[in-house]
């Protein structure tokens, strides 16, 4: 049997028994599985954070691909369970609002998970969702995990905004390096960037050009660049911009063109 991969994002942290209990229970249930750990330290409920890890990360992975996002946004409240199909790929968890956040169309599919085998009210993810995730990965119809509905549940993506000569956004994500990802594309940036002259502020700070690469600047010198992730991040080179510039997820940035 060729099984699909299984990737997984939660905030279960690394202290407790959370991430092993679902990686033992999904074992269990098929030996021979491919799991790929993305992440077990997304904030606590930070929907919004995970929904940046996994729309950067879903679609560098294979069709087939089984994406267990398991952050509960409602801090404890049990949400139901989802299984869902996009452009080829499944994701099942919670019915969070994330996926409004990551899907630019409807997916093809939505099916609201059986719950009846749930052994641990608590705890749904090491029952439900791990049953769902490898009943996928084995390449089994998803219509089989439950009924199908229509609608997921809605959160509004932070967008930035701008006229014929401002771009104004926000820092959406802080990573490992402490580089301040924004919520600014390079699309709306070259759409409003005619003669190349512009300026990107940042509370007190600025600068006047964005490079190919971090290592275009000097150590400790401002840098910005459009990323991996086609949105425009700004960093210290080799430094903290968020301990140095205090920057902050939220903090507004803005573009003026001259």
């Amino acid at each position: 049997m060729i099984l699909n991969p299984i990737t997984i994002t939660s905030d279960f942290g690394l202290r407790d028994f959370y991430s092993a209990a679902v990686h033992g229970r999904l074992l269990k249930l098929q030996p021979d599985l491919n799991i790929i750990v993305v992440s077990h330290l997304i904030q606590q409920y930070n929907v919004f954070q995970a929904s940046v890890v996994v729309q950067n990360t879903w679609k560098h992975f294979p069709d087939g691909t089984v994406h267990m996002v398991l952050v509960n946004g409602n801090q404890g409240k049990q949400l139901r369970q989802v299984a869902v199909k996009y452009k080829g790929h499944y994701f099942v968890g919670p019915d969070s609002g994330l996926h409004s956040l990551i899907f630019d169309e409807k997916p093809e599919v939505i099916i609201q998970l059986n719950n009846e085998d749930n052994s641990f009210e608590t705890f749904p993810e090491l029952t439900i969702c791990t049953k769902a995730a490898v009943h996928l990965a084995e390449g089994k119809d998803i219509m089989e995990l439950g009924n199908p509905i229509q609608d997921l549940l809605e959160m509004m993506p932070f967008r930035p905004t701008n006229d014929n000569n401002t771009i104004k956004g926000m820092v959406i994500y802080i990573d490992n390096y402490h580089n301040a990802i924004t919520n600014i594309t390079k699309a709306i940036f070259d759409k409003l960037n005619k003669n190349n002259k512009f300026t990107i502020r940042f509370g007190k700070y600025f600068t006047q050009k964005i490079s190919p690469t971090y290592n275009y600047a000097p150590e400790a010198e401002l840098v910005a660049v459009f990323g991996s992730t086609g949105l425009l991040e700004i960093a210290l080179y080799k430094t903290s911009a968020k301990e140095l510039l205090g920057i902050k997820i939220n903090d507004v940035v803005r573009i003026e063109f001259d």
